[in-house]
């Protein structure tokens, strides 16, 4: 079967913004918040720079102190701005989590004997948990790492182009080449993480059928087969779930390196 990539993220992006609507107040709030700690993170090195500058043309030491005082409140303001920020993320996607747990268990008491069984029961616990947890856990990052990006961009390009303008012009070419590599990187990790799905509802399966069939197993002596499945299984999803992380240890890499 064709699998249509842009028709699945637009589907997907349209759910997480259903389960986010209900709390849009709280959602700008820590986007405000999140913008308040980038901003003063930028902010304060460019008040020390100037204060260096002032320090080197001889300006005079009320200068200095009150530009050591704007220093000091920003980074204040900065620092509650990360705490709160942090804190009313994680509020808010814990109940974009149990909403959408809501959702599905209510949704999975629709479901005919037929569906369960075409589903599993193996696949169900799956979505429910680990699914919803990764969502979640995507939902935080995104928050966290990935909406601050675009916000140091502007400010950093707007602080540079104020400074010089062809330190500008660098790092804007700097910047475009990073978001080249990162979107290459991010391309090529989609489809190990789409096989993790799949290793994953595998282990779960042969997992669930070990404890529930313990008996049968012993009874006709199949522990050492049985235990093979499982290593194979879990060594499947491990093999894979490195490979994946390996590169996006390599995306962070360069992000540190530049």
């Amino acid at each position: 079967m064709y699998f249509d990539k842009n028709k699945y993220l637009g589907d997907f992006t349209k759910l997480i913004l259903k389960f986010l609507k209900p709390h849009w107040k709280l959602c700008l709030l820590t986007t405000f918040l999140i913008l308040i700690d980038v901003a003063g993170a930028l902010i304060v090195p460019t008040l020390a720079a100037r204060m260096l500058n002032q320090g080197n043309e001889g300006a005079v030491f009320g200068m200095l102190l009150n530009t050591s005082l704007i220093m000091m409140i920003v980074a204040i303001i900065s620092g509650l701005g990360g705490i709160l920020s942090g804190y009313f993320c994680a509020t808010l996607t814990s109940r974009v989590a149990k909403d959408m747990r809501d959702a599905v268990y209510q949704k999975s008491l629709e479901l005919s004997v037929a569906d369960i069984k075409t589903f599993g029961v193996a696949s169900m616990t799956t979505r429910t948990v680990s699914d919803i947890t990764n969502i979640q856990f995507a939902l935080l990052s995104t928050f966290q790492m990935v909406l601050p990006v675009p916000i140091i961009f502007v400010i950093s390009l707007s602080l540079t182009f104020m400074k010089d303008y062809v330190m500008g012009i660098i790092l804007l070419v700097v910047l475009i080449l990073i978001t080249i590599v990162a979107v290459i990187i991010m391309r090529s990790a989609s489809p190990l993480f789409r096989k993790l799905q799949k290793f994953l509802d595998k282990m779960s399966t042969v997992l669930l059928e070990n404890i529930m069939g313990v008996r049968v197993v012993r009874a006709f002596n199949k522990e050492s087969s049985e235990k093979q499945r499982l290593d194979s299984s879990f060594n499947d999803y491990a093999k894979t779930s490195i490979k994946a992380n390996r590169i996006f240890a390599s995306l962070g890499g360069i992000f540190f390196c530049n």
